[in-house]
């Protein structure tokens, strides 16, 4: 039997002090005291045992006996104080519930009249691909009903092929022509630090040779200079088809001076891996996914300071499932090497 539990440790209020007190470490028993500091240590939600109220939670491989138990619970301050025991009656049943995985593989839209699940029009997921629980979708159309209030209805399909209900919305179309402007990417570039203005910067690459889509994977080549070693932020932007330039979007980089030639990437030679879910959450951890075979090939997940939080090798495989259990909230640079070359992608954890 498995169970997981989200619990909110107390503040520790101390009369008569002034520095605020701290959750340092919290456990849990089950029926009998072990003693304080020997029960079985819990886990803090966000990786940090840094406020007065933390959020903790506990995972059990295996639970007491059937029936009815009682579940204590206590936290330690910065001081090493432990605080008394938290008791709640907690009844062990036999019964063993399985929660679905839940993924939207499809979504569909269509006007006023429903034509029958999976007869509607097809909608884009806006990452590309329909694999997460909650997905952003995109819907185009070359053709609105006529003028006039019309409804908009919006469903969509999990991994078990069901059709959820339709989302519905009241749209009015109106008369007249609404002319949109072109969104393309027709360029991008990157700067290191300091700003050398809209267009001056380093260019930029699109993955696919061509500049001719709205959402566009770039690639940077070498390191701007002067740049010194260590932490620096590294600044791209992205030029549209009217020549204007978009705001400049960074992201600290830990950038290695000391390296000499060209180092080649796995996408040169036309592998391209994907993260998801991204973002994700340090105790859901993420998944790796590659369009082919990947032979002994390392991957490290680094923080935001170039720190290796975590490192894993595979071989013959096209799909990795990572955990990061204990990880900060941030962002990580995520690298695979192989035969040396490298790909790196960004990965947020909430």
């Amino acid at each position: 039997m498995n169970a997981r539990f989200n619990l909110f440790g107390m503040g520790l209020l101390c009369a008569g002090m002034a520095a605020a007190q701290h959750v340092d470490n919290a456990e849990y028993f089950w029926d009998t005291d072990p003693g304080a500091g020997n029960a079985t240590p819990m886990s803090v939600l966000d990786g940090a045992y840094d406020e007065a109220l933390e959020a903790i939670f506990l995972e059990t491989a295996s639970l007491p006996g059937l029936g009815t138990r009682a579940l204590g619970i206590r936290v330690k301050d910065e001081d090493g104080n432990w605080g008394p025991v938290f008791r709640t009656i907690i009844a062990i049943e036999p019964s063993v519930v399985t929660a679905p995985e839940i993924n939207v593989t499809q979504a569909e839209f269509f006007w006023d009249i429903d034509p029958g699940p999976g007869s509607g029009t097809p909608m884009i997921a806006f990452d590309g691909d329909f694999n997460s629980a909650l997905e952003a979708v995109s819907l185009e159309t070359s053709a609105l009903p006529d003028e006039g209030v019309h409804v908009l209805h919006v469903r969509s399909k999990d991994v078990n092929d069901a059709w959820s209900l339709p989302f519905k919305v009241v749209v009015e179309v109106m008369g007249g022509t609404v002319t949109f402007p072109q969104i393309k990417v027709a360029a991008a570039e990157y700067f290191v630090n300091i700003d050398p203005g809209p267009g001056l910067g380093t260019q930029m690459l699109a993955v696919d040779s061509d500049f001719s889509a709205a959402l566009e994977a770039v690639k940077g080549g070498g390191i701007p200079a002067p740049v010194a070693a260590g932490v620096n932020v590294l600044w791209l932007r992205a030029r549209d088809v009217n020549n204007a330039w978009g705001p400049a979007f960074g992201i600290v980089a830990n950038i290695d001076t000391t390296i000499t030639g060209t180092v080649g990437v796995l996408e040169e030679e036309g592998i391209t891996m994907r993260l998801a879910p991204n973002p994700t959450f340090a105790d859901a951890g993420f998944t790796i996914t590659f369009d082919r075979m990947l032979h002994d090939a390392m991957i490290q997940v680094q923080d935001g300071t170039g720190r290796l939080v975590r490192e894993h090798r595979v071989n013959n495989l096209r799909r990795v499932e990572l955990g990061l259990s204990g990880a900060a909230p941030g962002v990580y640079i995520v690298g695979v090497r192989s035969d040396g070359r490298q790909l790196w992608d960004r990965l947020v954890v909430h």
